[in-house]
């Protein structure tokens, strides 16, 4: 049950501070957690709203994907708030689950149809009614979580392949299609075996 993933966040231009955070969590028995979290707006109200809601899933990452969610939104009362997308791997079974709130976008390349998608709201604001979404993948299966600081193109950039590393992948699409008026955040995971 292998793993391969990269990351890359870029705060938004003449900032120093990202309101972008991402997590990759392993969890026993066969678990992953894999989140992007923007908090609103840019820079350290907006890091705050997301680091606030990163504790809250690496200190519960056994938890059900929709009560973690639950738990986010309560933590972030009081703060600017965020969008959060989560997805939650079962390795040994071969099982996802997704669950969004916010402009969080989700690209499989894959050759089952896998459309994460998410509510609107806001963690901390307005929790929509959670929708989780369930499926199960193939080995070889690259998921791309990201923030709306990248453009959602890159899924008809030819350059983009799969057959580069998650890391470089990551990168690539960070280069070509990230947004300098926003905190941009890429992450790739790659399902080896």
């Amino acid at each position: 049950m292998g793993v391969s993933w990269g990351a890359v966040v870029r705060p938004k231009h003449g900032q120093s501070v990202s309101g972008d955070v991402y997590l990759v969590e392993p969890f026993a028995p066969h678990g992953l957690q894999v989140a992007v979290i923007d908090g609103l707006g840019g820079g350290t109200e907006a890091a705050l709203a997301s680091n606030g809601a990163a504790a809250v899933i690496r200190a519960n990452l056994t938890a059900e994907p929709t009560l973690l969610m639950k738990q986010a939104h309560t933590a972030l009362h009081g703060t600017r708030g965020a969008v959060l997308g989560l997805l939650t791997f079962d390795l040994a079974q071969r099982n996802v689950t997704y669950v969004g709130v916010g402009n969080i976008g989700a690209q499989v390349y894959s050759s089952i149809a896998i459309k994460p998608i998410s509510k609107n709201g806001i963690i901390g604001y307005r929790l929509p009614t959670l929708l989780k979404l369930n499926y199960s993948y193939n080995f070889g299966d690259t998921f791309v979580l990201y923030s709306d600081g990248i453009s959602s193109r890159f899924s008809l950039d030819n350059q983009i392949s799969t057959t580069m590393a998650p890391q470089s992948l990551a990168e690539l699409i960070l280069q070509q299609h990230g947004k300098h008026s926003d905190d941009a955040t890429v992450v790739v995971v790659r399902i080896t075996e």
